[in-house]
């Protein structure tokens, strides 16, 4: 450790003079984003050695965010992280308060400049206050504003009690910005005994940051790609959802979409031992407003369950909302 302040000490000391004036000049002007891509260029330190020494003071910050920061895509505002930022005045040699004074009034939480027109807010699908809250004091909730869903397919497969689930889910996704690399899924359950469930990531994903709210049995999940994408790129990934133990049958399979979706395919697969009775389909625009009926969607007819226990229904150019299929078992 000794040998690495010594070099970083020679480096400062030895600072070109053009490049400590440009760097005195945009710590004067900003904006944030800038002032600390100068800074981190003008010390020559790598994003892991910064992540590094935040920890080492007490301050938990990813590679990621610090990434974003020094990018313009998000800034620090929770009180954690501009106690980190008041931190890397430290590290980077800077004057106490430079970067924290060019971060400006916090801006409001949850929302982001260039969201997809047409989306609704969680509360709009029936995420309370307080899931939100759990959510985004470690996962940043706008992150699937970055991304457009192109398509989305999910299976459902039931044990023959009805109780044992197992979500396979496939999305094709397309960037709205440069650099988007994870999406994030909520999960609700409606099981208090269940637990937490399982998210297990397929192709072209990993899974993240993983948050779990017992008392609302909400699940909140990062699943991060393997590369940042570029604007307009496509981008399929995989993943499942498992219950851990469920005692309560499941009798409804409903997805909420937070932006306009062009195709959705939803599809429950029940054990042959363990048939409803029927089974229709449900669609939500918004949490306890129901409202005219999308294209390809019949809510006063059964859908019909196929010889080998699967139901299941598909839809086009969709608008914000919840959809789903309902069942009863007797």
């Amino acid at each position: 450790m000794a040998s690495t302040v010594n070099a970083v000490a020679v480096d400062y000391a030895h600072e070109d003079e053009q490049g400590a004036g440009e760097l005195n000049d945009v710590l004067r002007m900003g904006p944030f984003h800038i002032a600390l891509q100068a800074a981190i260029s003008a010390r020559g330190l790598s994003l892991e050695t910064i992540q590094r020494r935040l920890q080492a003071s007490g301050h938990e910050v990813s590679i990621a965010s610090l990434s974003y920061w020094q990018r313009g895509r998000s800034r620090p505002e929770r009180a954690s992280s501009l106690e980190a930022v008041r931190c890397l005045d430290r590290i980077l040699g800077l004057p106490s308060g430079s970067l924290i004074a060019l971060l400006g009034p916090t801006r409001p939480r949850g929302r982001w400049a260039n969201h997809v027109p047409g989306s609704v807010p969680f509360a709009a699908l029936g995420h309370s206050d307080r899931s939100l809250r759990v959510v985004s004091d470690a996962i940043d909730p706008d992150t699937n504003q970055r991304l457009e869903t192109i398509s989305h397919h999910q299976d459902l497969h039931l044990d023959a009690a009805g109780r044992g689930y197992r979500m396979v889910v496939r999305r094709v996704l397309r960037a709205r910005a440069d650099g988007a690399d994870r999406m994030l899924v909520m999960n609700v359950g409606d099981d208090p005994k269940a637990g937490q469930p399982q998210f297990t990531a397929g192709a072209n994903c990993r899974v993240g940051r993983v948050v779990h709210d017992a008392e609302e049995e909400m699940t909140a999940a990062e699943l991060l790609f393997h590369r940042p994408l570029r604007v307009g790129e496509t981008y399929l990934a995989e993943y499942e959802i498992a219950g851990t133990n469920p005692e309560v049958r499941v009798s409804e399979l409903t997805l909420g979409f937070r932006q306009p979706t062009r195709e959705c395919v939803l599809q429950v697969l029940f054990h042959a031992e363990g048939l409803p009775a029927r089974c229709y389909p449900v669609w939500q625009p918004q949490a306890k407003q129901l409202s005219r009926t999308p294209r390809g969607v019949d809510l006063h007819s059964e859908q019909r369950i196929e010889p080998g226990g699967s139901v299941h229904i598909a839809l086009v150019d969709i608008p914000a909302g919840c959809y789903g299929l309902r069942w009863d078992w007797d």
